[in-house]
């Protein structure tokens, strides 16, 4: 396959992926369509877990998601997290972190239909 250029949304963190990606079309759109498969899914186990009330539990699920937000760009979500994930440990209740964690959830539903539009022009570079 011919090497292409990858030129990434400009609301997306370029250079990290272009570290990670180089010109590797094929790369990057097996990783993006894996996190519009695994994202929504974590995002819930987060949901709910914040919901619960249980902070511990809701800090794992934002570990465990924490890493995925980078891989497709999304890095200030990344550090939102970490923010998030920090704090966790520092309140007495959920609802101490509740800002970040609507925060987060905005910035996750700006940020989705960003990477399902990736996931369609990569597609088509592929093609």
């Amino acid at each position: 396959m011919e090497n292409l250029s990858i030129v990434f949304d400009k609301r997306l963190d370029i250079e990290f992926l272009q570290s990670i990606y180089e010109d590797d079309i094929e790369h990057a759109l097996i990783v993006f369509s894996q996190f519009l498969q695994i994202a929504p899914s974590l995002m819930k186990e987060m949901e709910e877990s914040y919901l619960s009330g249980e902070v511990e539990s809701f800090r794992q699920k934002v570990h465990k998601m924490k890493p995925v937000f980078s891989f497709v760009g999304l890095t200030k979500l990344t550090a939102k997290a970490e923010v998030l994930e920090k704090k966790c440990k520092e309140v007495s209740g959920i609802y101490d972190i509740s800002e970040l964690y609507k925060e987060l959830k905005n910035q996750y539903s700006e940020g989705l239909p960003i990477i399902e539009n990736e996931v369609n022009r990569l597609k088509e570079q592929v093609n």
